[in-house]
């Protein structure tokens, strides 16, 4: 029989047995109509725009909270939701915009610059390189004063920036009169390292004078309404068991809360399910996809982690390799500061440090052997827990922090 394919449904498959009816409603960019678990951390943001009603300034936001805890699309969310209501109730004089910048892709003063012009005026003529940052920031006052906006500015993890004065320089445009009368640009910065803004200098961290919005850890419940309420528009109408719903959950929950990757997990079962001919996403389908997705979403997690962090992670690289798998947290401990202290980096307590290694055993980075308790046993065992140590090495060494430890062999230092 030759091995010949014409027809349309073999090629693209028979569409009576779909399960996914939106997947964009379990896409990362996607903004519910209702936000479930953060009637706190949206009040509390709120509350940063409230001078608006009475002719003021909203305030500078710094957002807090690990991966997955809802730090963006309450951003998202809320500015749709405000720029509603000014409009509405008249608030304003002028239009309010917002724009949204990634700062894993543009970290640099004059990337930021150019993104926040090419959203503003998809059509500029401004050149996206060969300028002087002076001459950036002329084209954006003056697009400002062409539109007569007011702006808001969402810096996402904006702990990645290797941006200069730019923070000092764009909170300062109100005083230097680079905006127009009575018109206002506030920085909304997000970030999963806590310690964000401590190292900023003096001038900065006075001129922008951020307000700190902390975003706890979806728990187990919450999490499960979730999916419930993204189930509803993402599925058609009983394919997703209850018992699916519940492990995914709970799975994401020992994951420090992590919503996001709750919806990616059952994201990859439904595709898992649908690809093999099921009719249904059943719990076993959950092992099946955690087994794929687990290695590409911790690949995906090790760029977005704060510098401390990825130090402890390549402490753990550090100490093992394929003749020695097995390390302890006391030889991590001892890494880590040896290599803070080659980068001429702050150390971080011993209990932070401990803490953090308890992290990467939930995000199934590291798997724990043993714990060996008294006087020079060094504390837990533990060895790596990823498909490839080759990846994860390369994704550490992209920080430009830590590049130059590539080559360093603590053998030679023993």
């Amino acid at each position: 029989m030759e091995d010949i394919i014409t027809d349309i449904d073999d090629i693209f498959g028979d569409e009576k047995q779909r399960i996914l009816r939106d997947a964009q409603v379990l896409s990362p960019d996607y903004v519910p109509e209702q936000l479930i678990g953060r009637k706190k951390e949206i009040t509390d943001l709120a509350k940063i725009f409230k001078p608006i009603d009475f002719k003021g300034y909203p305030s500078n936001a710094l957002l807090f909270g690990k991966s997955g805890s809802g730090k963006t699309v309450v951003v998202k969310f809320l500015l749709h939701k405000l720029i509603e209501r000014l409009e509405s109730k008249k608030l304003m004089d002028h239009p309010l915009r917002w724009v949204y910048i990634q700062c894993k892709k543009h970290r640099t003063e004059i990337k930021v610059l150019y993104e926040i012009i090419r959203q503003l005026d998809p059509k500029t003529k401004v050149p996206k390189t060969g300028l002087a940052p002076d001459e950036y920031y002329d084209s954006l006052w003056d697009l400002i004063k062409d539109q007569n906006i007011s702006l808001i500015l969402v810096l996402d993890e904006i702990d990645a920036l290797n941006a200069g004065d730019l923070l000092y320089n764009i909170s300062r445009a109100g005083e230097s009169h680079q905006l127009p009368e009575r018109h206002f640009l506030t920085t909304i910065g997000i970030s999963n390292d806590f310690d964000y803004g401590k190292n900023l200098d003096s001038r900065t961290k006075s001129s922008m004078i951020f307000k700190d919005v902390i975003f706890e850890p979806y728990n187990a419940e919450q999490i499960k309404s979730i999916l419930c309420d993204r189930v509803k528009l993402a599925f058609f109408k009983g394919v997703i068991a209850n018992e699916t719903i519940e492990l995914c959950a709970a799975i994401s929950a020992r994951a420090h809360g992590d919503a996001r990757k709750a919806i990616d997990l059952l994201r990859a079962a439904s595709l898992y399910a649908e690809e093999n001919g099921f009719s249904q996403v059943l719990p076993e389908h959950i092992d099946k996809a955690l087994d794929g997705l687990d290695d590409d979403r911790l690949m995906k997690i090790v760029t977005s982690l704060p510098l401390h962090d990825k130090i402890v992670l390549l402490s753990i690289l550090k100490n093992t390799n394929y003749n020695r798998p097995i390390t302890n947290v006391s030889k991590i401990t001892n890494m880590y500061y040896k290599i803070c202290d080659m980068i001429e980096e702050k150390r971080k307590g011993r209990t932070t440090v401990s803490n953090k290694i308890g992290e990467f055993e939930t995000m199934g980075f590291i798997k724990v052997l043993s714990v060996k308790r008294g006087r020079g046993e060094g504390g837990r065992e533990l060895e790596l827990s990823v498909s490839s140590r080759k990846v994860l090495e390369d994704l550490i060494y992209q920080d430009d922090e830590l590049a130059d430890l590539k080559d360093f062999n603590p053998a030679m230092f023993n």
